[in-house]
């Protein structure tokens, strides 16, 4: 654990922007990773007994914790609404700060490259979700686009992503996944750094980043 990241401790965060609901709680210089698999149909009845059971294994309550982190996206509606709403429940009596991570950056953390790497996931609706990391550093703003404008626009390079692409890519070369994305979120929150008087301007509230409009906001628009 850095430095930095020392003044912080007890740091429960949550990732529900992929098919996976995950979380990774820091306390006493450990990281203590959790995931729960399966249906999201099952996210809102399942994280906050997963997120018990963190807490159990590392000795802590409620009260000990200091810092909320949450995977703002971009990603799965239904998932960012489930994750942002349930991590909201849960702090409207703790009134902790929220740090907010992207997906993206956590996806890009599941790898091991020191080179500059692409994050391309599949957002539906003739889309993906694109980033561009280097050892965990954004190298370019992450946005929306058209999978045929990836193919036609970006030099291709190493990329990561959860989703088997709907295209062909030709030129690129997929990275596998080495890490859990558990673990990986824990990297993204040490990575950030913060020292105790940083995190007192953090919101309290979760807020998901869509990047997309949702299937009901393009059919407003078509109209």
């Amino acid at each position: 654990m850095s430095k930095a990241m020392s003044a912080i401790e007890n740091i429960l965060s949550l990732d529900t922007a992929t098919g996976d609901t995950c979380a990774c709680l820091l306390a006493g210089g450990r990281t203590y990773p959790a995931l729960l698999a399966g249906d999201q149909r099952m996210r809102s009845t399942g994280i906050v007994p997963m997120l018990i059971d963190l807490l159990h294994q590392a000795g802590l309550t409620w009260s000990d914790l200091k810092l909320l982190a949450f995977s703002h996206g971009p990603g799965s509606f239904t998932g960012l609404r489930i994750g942002a709403a349930t991590l909201a429940g849960i702090n409207s009596g703790l009134h902790l700060p929220v740090l907010h991570l992207s997906a993206l950056a956590v996806t890009a953390r599941q790898t091991v490259s020191g080179d500059p790497l692409w994050v391309l996931e599949d957002a539906r609706a003739g889309e993906a979700f694109v980033g561009c990391y280097q050892q965990g550093k954004p190298l370019l703003p992450e946005r929306c686009m058209q999978w045929q404008d990836i193919v036609a626009e970006l030099t291709p390079g190493n990329f990561v992503c959860h989703a088997e692409p709907p295209v062909e890519l030709p030129g690129w070369h997929r990275i596998p996944l080495a890490i859990s994305r558990a673990e990986a979120l824990g990297l993204q929150v040490l990575a950030a750094e913060l020292v105790e008087d940083a995190s007192s301007s953090l919101p309290r509230y979760p807020k998901p980043d869509y990047m997309q409009l949702s299937q009901a906001e393009r059919s407003a628009h078509a109209g």
